[in-house]
């Protein structure tokens, strides 16, 4: 019997349970490629209300959301696989005025990026609850997609706080650090209420079933989807099916 490797993330239904992190990939080609493989998702590269272009935060370089929101389109209406959208914004009006545009594009999931350097060195959501509470609420009522928030590497504010504002808004969704004091420290002191997608240092399948033992219920791909390329999904699923007990020719 071939085994069902797909999980669902704030409602929205993954074919398997790995996609790509924001960042992993940035031309259009690129991302068609992903949307072709074994991806569970597609997401974009973080954008911004205006084009980015900075010699200090480079990951953060964009064309501007507008110029992503026909491939988001073309990609909803395809339907091969949930496009989730990564916004960055300097106030939290420049969150709700992305969430809404993504959103209303076709987006299957809102990734609220506060991980960013950017972000935290021009808005630092997660150093106060009240400017978090802002982005958050902003985000919620202006996306008609489920909102996914991606924390800081070290937030600043005690997971037990941060749980409490992202329940207060109706936050879908969390993507964190895949350590301890990220994933398992949100786990242990957030007061759950939300699905936890973890991020950094899956490279096997054996990473990905560790973070779902734990209690993740996706993982994203980052730095290793960089150096293989986007064969890599079917070659964890392929890992995980064989750790399972499944033989590569029953399938």
């Amino acid at each position: 019997m071939t085994l069902d490797l797909g999980t669902t993330v704030a409602g929205v239904r993954l074919s398997f349970c790995a996609m790509n992190a924001a960042g992993s990939a940035h031309t259009a080609a690129e991302i068609r490629t992903l949307a072709r493989s074994e991806s569970g998702a597609v997401v974009l590269q973080t954008a911004t209300a205006h084009p980015f272009l900075h010699p200090q935060f480079r990951s953060l370089h964009n064309p501007g959301y507008d110029k992503l929101l026909p491939f988001v389109r073309e990609m909803a209406h395809d339907a091969t696989k949930p496009v989730v959208a990564s916004i960055a914004g300097a106030t939290p009006e420049e969150y709700g005025l992305l969430a809404h545009a993504f959103s209303e594009a076709g987006a299957a999931l809102i990734e609220v990026n506060l991980s960013d350097d950017w972000v935290a060195a021009t808005l630092a959501p997660c150093e106060d609850t009240s400017v978090l509470g802002a982005v958050l609420h902003k985000v919620s009522a202006a996306s008609t997609a489920p909102v996914m928030v991606k924390l800081p590497d070290r937030p600043r504010l005690a997971y037990g706080r941060l749980g409490d504002e992202l329940r207060a808004a109706h936050v879908a969704a969390v993507v964190a650090r895949n350590d301890f004091t990220g994933f398992e420290k949100l786990l242990l002191e957030g007061g759950g209420g939300f699905d936890i997608v973890v991020v950094g240092g899956i490279k096997s399948g054996y990473d990905v079933m560790r973070a779902l033992g734990k209690g993740a219920k996706a993982v994203q791909v980052g730095s290793a989807l960089v150096e293989e390329g986007p064969r890599i999904f079917a070659r964890l699923a392929r890992e995980m099916r064989i750790a399972r007990g499944e033989r590569p020719e029953e399938r």
